[in-house]
C-alpha cells in the first residue's frame, strides 16, 4: 500500500500551481468587482442589498494584502515612519472620497462637506487600524524572513 499524499508535487509542478491559483484568485477578485459595479450603476440596485457581498470582498482584500506583505511578496526593505504616515493620508484620502460617493453618488442622500467631516473620526479610526494592521505584519514578516536567512 502506498503511502504518498495526494498531492505529492515537485517544485516546478507547486509553482505552476501557484501561479494558476494566483491568477484564478485575482479573476475571481476581479470579477467580485465588476458585480458588484454591475449591480450598483446597471441595475440601480441599493448598496443594501449586497452590502453583505462588499465586506467579505474587503476582508479578503485586506487580508490578502496582509499576507502578501507578511509572507514578503510586497517587498519592504525598511519599515520608515514617513512612509506609514504617506499611506495612512493615502487610505484618510482614499476613505473620504469613497465616503462622500457612497452616500452622493450610490445612496443619493446628499452628505455636505460637514456631514462628512463629522465621519472622519470613524474614517481616520478604521484607517489607522489598517495601517497598524499592515505594518504589524509586515514588521513580522520582515523579522521572520530575517530569522529565516540567518539558519
Amino acid at each position: 500500500m502506498s503511502t504518498k499524499p495526494f498531492l505529492n508535487m515537485d517544485e516546478r509542478s507547486k509553482g505552476i500551481a501557484g501561479k494558476i491559483i494566483a491568477v484564478m484568485y485575482f479573476l475571481t477578485i476581479i470579477s467580485m468587482q465588476g458585480v458588484s459595479i454591475y449591480r450598483q450603476l446597471i441595475l440601480k440596485q441599493s448598496i443594501y442589498d449586497f452590502q453583505d457581498f462588499a465586506i467579505i470582498l474587503t476582508i479578503n482584500s485586506l487580508f490578502l494584502i496582509t499576507a502578501l506583505l507578511y509572507f514578503g511578496a510586497i517587498p519592504f526593505q525598511k519599515i520608515k515612519v514617513k512612509v506609514i504616515l504617506g499611506f495612512y493620508g493615502l487610505i484618510v484620502v482614499l476613505g473620504s472620497l469613497f465616503t462622500y460617493a457612497k452616500y452622493n453618488i450610490f445612496l443619493g442622500q446628499n452628505l455636505s462637506i460637514l456631514a462628512l467631516f463629522d465621519k472622519l473620526i470613524i474614517i481616520f479610526a478604521v484607517s489607522g487600524l489598517i495601517v497598524l494592521f499592515f505594518t504589524l505584519f509586515s514588521f513580522l514578516g520582515k523579522r521572520k524572513m530575517d530569522k529565516e536567512l540567518k539558519e
